[in-house]
């Protein structure tokens, strides 16, 4: 159930920070670890989607909020996606893609875009394109996180395998203490599982929490800290599940 976990809350983070910057030299796209700069040169057309004369192929995935992919639609070539609203849907021509956004009021960028034609531009905007994969092969080509990463995965294994070593000629045990410092009463075996469930679940917190920090605030330290925290946390659970008798 936590697999889809990283999806949902890439989305929600793309969600979050996405913005679309239309300046008199070019327009900034932004959407989570993806980044387009076009400039205004490249732009050959604005067109809304209602006004193709077809029905916009969408992204086969995409969650509520979320449309975001790449199709390749016949008259359009290369489609990407870069929306939250079907129903609002502006696309964008360049020599490259067609890119499509849902900017809040339509109307209102459109009109703005026409000024910035009509006005020219007086310094070409450098053109720029980031792929959520170059960041992963950027951060994985730091040393540091690949350790961290691999410490903290080979931990939450070793602690899968300690569990998976305790439940066999076992029925109850005890997990935790009342009030009064003494054991809390039996329970099934299978509590244990509860162990490498938290583990998987400090895993991904830390994961995206380090990746966020690492590539938007650019806070490497605090990033690897986090990282490392969740090895920890997987070596003191081993050593929890080695206690109980």
């Amino acid at each position: 159930m936590l697999i889809p976990l990283p999806l949902l809350v890439y989305n929600l983070y793309g969600l979050l920070s996405a913005t679309y910057t239309l300046e008199r030299d070019g327009l900034r796209l932004r959407w989570g670890l993806r980044g387009e700069d076009i400039p205004l040169q490249e732009i050959e057309w604005l067109r809304n989607a209602e006004e193709l004369g077809f029905t916009l192929p969408l992204p086969a995935i995409r969650l509520p909020g979320a449309v975001v992919g790449t199709r390749n639609v016949e008259g359009l070539g290369r489609v990407e996606f870069m929306a939250s609203d079907v129903n609002n849907l502006l696309l964008v021509a360049t020599p490259r893609c067609v890119f499509v956004i849902s900017p809040v009021d339509m109307r209102a960028f459109e009109r703005a875009f026409r000024r910035a034609m009509e006005m020219g531009s007086l310094s070409p905007m450098a053109a720029y394109s980031t792929q959520p994969v170059i960041f992963l092969r950027q951060m994985l080509a730091d040393r540091w996180v690949r350790i961290l990463l691999a410490v903290s995965v080979f931990l939450l294994i070793g602690l899968l395998v300690v569990v998976a070593l305790q439940l066999p000629g076992r029925e109850l045990v005890s997990l935790g203490f009342d009030s009064d410092g003494l054991p809390r009463e039996a329970g099934p075996v299978q509590q244990l599982l509860l162990l490498p469930a938290l583990g998987v679940v400090v895993l991904l917190v830390d994961l995206i929490g380090g990746m966020f920090l690492y590539h938007r605030w650019k806070q490497h330290l605090i990033a690897y800290l986090l990282w490392g925290a969740s090895g920890l946390t997987s070596l003191l659970l081993i050593l929890a599940a080695l206690q109980i008798s």
